[in-house]
């Protein structure tokens, strides 16, 4: 179902546009998380690629990246622990300290993640006409700057 834009000179109202690429964002990650790794909440997915991205890591660390109250994070902290997907250090200097790294397990479950979510996306874009795959490449080029904010 296309919805359709406010114009105003044949050109998209800026609150319109927004509205629809928040919804479109919003339905557009729901899908990818689906697609990515069966049996994973987003959730800890989410926290695991921080960890992968930013780790070694605190818990607060991690709950201030995931912006959520750490007690919240301790529960999914205990969900990678549990299956083996991240690991705490100790921290050398201070024993109140521990860091979180992903294990190789966690790892493989990222790249699996990807994998599936790149496959799933480029059968997606194969059936796109040549030109409809430039419109997109444009679009992902707008949406990464958008991303950025006031950089």
């Amino acid at each position: 179902m296309e919805e359709r834009v406010s114009t105003v000179a044949g050109h998209a109202e800026p609150a319109a546009l927004a509205a629809r690429l928040r919804v479109a964002g919003w339905r557009f990650a729901r899908r990818m998380r689906r697609e990515s790794a069966p049996g994973i909440s987003p959730t800890l997915s989410a926290a695991l690629h921080t960890v992968e991205t930013h780790g070694p890591i605190t818990a607060g660390q991690l709950a201030a990246h995931e912006h959520v109250q750490k007690p919240t994070m301790t529960r999914t902290i205990q969900a990678m622990l549990d299956r083996g997907l991240v690991e705490r250090i100790p921290d050398p200097l201070d024993g109140r300290v521990s860091w979180l790294s992903v294990t190789p397990a966690g790892r493989k479950l990222l790249q699996r993640s990807r994998r599936r979510t790149d496959e799933f996306l480029a059968k997606r874009v194969k059936k796109l006409s040549a030109e409809e795959r430039d419109v997109l490449e444009s679009a992902a080029a707008l949406l990464e700057r958008l991303a950025e904010g006031d950089r």
